[in-house]
């Protein structure tokens, strides 16, 4: 089994040999990296030209594009892709060494799964502050991903690359998707059937940065909307009890943008999103009281 791994790069100057050190290092060596220069402003083409000469023992792709945003460099480099699975891994994000002997070891024991996602560990300022764990495993992940959230962590997925051979790739509508394209695609790949397998091994980790609270919280916050009417629209079995539950899933996305809001210390904003919540699911404070042991999971 080869993996291909996917590294966009936009301003990674900082930290991609960082990154690619812990690929480097991985104890699985039947794999390739494909990096695409998403027309980074910096000098990360500079950075990467350089490592990749100095490991000449390594199969590197390197491509250079106009700016297309996530989903194009991700497309890029998987259509130059010659692996079996398509390892996703952000510029900023680190791999653990066992990392892709372990997911190829899953691939072979259970050979009916197309995609793979692991835990990690999330760190800020330089501490681990939680554990991101996805899943649940189980029937229907398309209904889960759905009605609870997208749980699933672009740096901790592979997939056989049959999938989006036939299912088509990442979206590359930055009006609509911007920032959530993975989530679009995961929603896709359960509608069609695809088998999911959700590991509590933690293989890496990613770091989690201040966001742009007065813009990009705003973009992301209309995009995983848009994600959500698309495929609720398409679900076949939608009735009151499931318009319920999608009026649920928004309510708990405002109240998750209210949360970082607060953070930032912009209360404005924190009780804008709040009292969305509030008016789009009634009963939505009964709903957080029971699911509090489940929002603080994955900071145990």
């Amino acid at each position: 089994m080869k993996f291909s791994v996917v590294i966009p790069l936009y301003n990674g100057a900082d930290f991609i040999e960082t990154t690619l050190d812990t690929v480097l290092a991985q104890t699985y060596t039947d794999y390739e990296i494909v990096m695409v220069n998403d027309g980074s402003p910096d000098n990360v083409a500079e950075v990467v030209k350089r490592y990749i000469s100095d490991h000449d023992d390594i199969k590197f792709v390197y491509l250079e594009q106009e700016n297309r945003g996530l989903g194009g460099a991700r497309n890029t480099a998987m259509r130059h892709a010659s692996g079996d699975v398509i390892a996703i891994l952000d510029q900023d994000d680190i791999w653990y060494p066992d990392k892709l002997e372990k997911v190829a070891h899953l691939y072979k024991k259970i050979p009916e799964v197309d995609i793979i996602c692991h835990s990690q560990n999330v760190r800020k300022n330089g501490e681990v502050i939680r554990i991101f764990r996805p899943g649940p495993n189980g029937e229907d992940v398309y209904r889960k991903l759905l009605f609870v959230e997208n749980m699933m962590s672009t740096s901790a997925v592979t997939f056989r690359k049959k999938a989006i051979d036939e299912i088509g790739y990442f979206s590359e509508d930055r009006e609509n998707f911007h920032f959530v394209e993975d989530f679009d695609l995961w929603l896709r790949m359960a509608e069609r059937g695809y088998k999911f397998h959700f590991t509590d091994d933690i293989l890496g980790e990613y770091t989690e940065h201040d966001n742009n609270y007065s813009k990009e919280l705003e973009t992301m916050l209309k995009s995983e909307l848009n994600v959500l009417d698309k495929h609720y629209k398409l679900f076949k079995t939608n009735n009151l009890k499931d318009l319920y539950l999608m009026r649920r899933t928004i309510a708990v996305i405002y109240s998750r943008i209210s949360r970082k809001y607060f953070k930032a210390g912009c209360f404005s904003g924190g009780l804008k999103y709040l009292s969305k919540a509030c008016l789009k699911d009634p009963f939505f404070w009964t709903y957080a009281m029971n699911n509090l042991k489940k929002w603080k999971y994955n900071r145990k």
